[in-house]
């Protein structure tokens, strides 16, 4: 019988070998044989999730992912069993609801995790996402908006979102506009934005749990604790107002009415996501108008003929959805800078997506920044032209740009979203006159602060101002 022995380092080398072997097997199936090998895209994606993680990390991913979609066309493979595409169509089928014939494109785990947390926003169940959907959709109603509206006049002569979203969601405010400090709760919020990916990025490449924990500072991991620990001192004063017959009725209402089976832990998950949804995306949106209308005096002669036509007090939920050049500054506006750049990941169920029959399990998604960037879709699409939405007398047959989504997963605050943008941009208007101070930065992961000047028309409105403030 031959005896045989490996010594430390041949036994070393075999394993190198082998591992060595395994990976080029696993780049020859990729490349080759994957049943997304016929997408083309960055050879790098094709075989590792690295691709991918490296154009998060950058904090261009909707640049990187447009400049992939121009070099490789509508359908580009962004990891080894993930395609992105850049179609209308695409969207559709994606994210519509699903029918008899058309089976659901379930959001990917991979993506939407909140350990063992479930939220609306994080609940890949669709049955179990119905239910609380149901529950939170009564504070988001026509007659829940009349009631909300007070609130959004109180806070919006100064862009502060922010504080007006503290007190819709919790009935109580951040304050903003009476320090004229941002509230620490959307500081950490914003500071943390890169770190809130890397749990994904973890479920994507596991080797990089190695890793990650070196990505967070000790100063972040605080801030994380300390903004976890005064979420839920809020949800815990604002369930304690539960009971008064005189408190008024919040988007949390509803939330709270049902109560049954909701832990303490999944509203303090839920108020933290309300506020990140109901403020950073609407945030966006309106500094994208500012921002063009600052440097666009034609587009804001327009807007300031339209709003000026009304008187302060007109400007209100019932008259400003009529204001049609209002309405597609701020379409225009989601357009150029959608609050959602990147894709919404689902996983395909055997589905076709814009005719291409795509395999269970592979993750599909479209992009809002490519979408609205697709030349094939739309005319001059790196020009902010807000004529492109009016025809005549009516609003222009435009694609859609989906900025909230659209299916059984989309956005439930979308009427919410519209009131805080409408009211916020035509009472600027309405008082200020504005101009850009500098040149616009790069907002991926921090909104950094959009230099406008803004000068009083005249002393009425700046006494009304003024009052509105005190």
């Amino acid at each position: 019988m031959l005896n045989v022995s490996l010594s430390p380092l041949s036994g070393s080398s075999v394993v190198a070998l082998a591992g060595a072997l395994y990976w080029l097997g696993w780049c020859i199936y990729c490349i080759w044989f994957h049943p997304l090998a016929k997408y083309p895209g960055p050879r790098f994606a094709a075989i590792s999730e690295i691709w991918f993680i490296w154009s998060w990390t950058t904090g261009r991913y909707p640049h990187i992912l447009e400049e992939a979609h121009r070099k490789y066309g509508d359908i580009v493979r962004i990891a080894p069993n993930e395609l992105s595409f850049a179609t209308i169509q695409a969207h559709r089928d994606i994210y519509s609801t699903p029918s008899k014939t058309k089976k659901p494109f379930l959001k990917c785990g991979r993506f939407y995790n909140n350990g063992d947390v479930s939220n609306i926003f994080y609940e890949l169940d669709p049955v179990e996402h119905g239910k609380m959907r149901k529950i939170l959709a009564s504070g988001f109603s026509g007659s829940a908006m009349k009631t909300h509206e007070h609130i959004i006049h109180q806070y919006v002569d100064i862009v502060t979102n922010h504080h007006a979203i503290g007190e819709l969601t919790f009935g109580e405010s951040f304050n903003a506009v009476a320090t004229g400090q941002t509230h620490f709760w959307i500081t950490i919020l914003a500071d943390s934005a890169h770190a809130a990916i890397l749990p994904s990025f973890v479920r994507k490449a596991p080797v990089l749990v190695l890793v990650v924990p070196f990505m967070l500072s000790l100063s972040a991991l605080r801030n994380l604790k300390k903004h976890y620990t005064y979420t839920l001192e809020t949800v815990r004063r604002r369930l304690n107002r539960a009971s008064s017959s005189s408190a008024e009725r919040d988007l949390f209402t509803p939330v709270i009415e049902q109560g049954d089976g909701i832990t303490e832990t999944q509203l303090v998950s839920l108020a933290q996501a309300m506020v990140i949804a109901g403020a950073d995306t609407v945030t966006t949106a309106m500094t994208t108008a500012l921002y063009f209308l600052s440097t666009r005096p034609d587009c804001l002669a327009k807007l300031q003929a339209e709003v000026r036509a009304l008187t302060y007090e007109q400007l209100n939920g019932v008259e400003l959805p009529h204001l049609r050049y209002l309405n597609a500054i701020i379409e225009e506006s989601m357009r150029c800078f959608p609050p959602i750049a990147f894709g919404l990941p689902r996983v395909s169920p055997g589905e076709f997506v814009d005719g291409q029959f795509i395999p269970q399990g592979v993750r599909v998604s479209a992009a809002h920044w490519v979408l609205n960037r697709n030349p094939s879709i739309w005319d001059e699409p790196y020009e902010f032209w807000p004529e492109r939405w009016l025809s005549g007398d009516e609003l222009s047959s435009q694609p859609v740009t989906f900025p909230f989504s659209s299916g059984p997963r989309s956005c439930l605050g979308i009427a919410q979203a519209n009131l805080e943008m409408r009211i916020t941009l035509a009472k600027l208007i309405h008082v200020f006159d504005i101009r850009a101070a500098r040149d616009p930065v790069n907002m991926m992961w921090k909104k950094a602060p959009l230099m406008v000047h803004f000068q009083p028309r005249d002393q009425d409105d700046l006494g009304r101002t003024k009052e509105y403030l005190a």
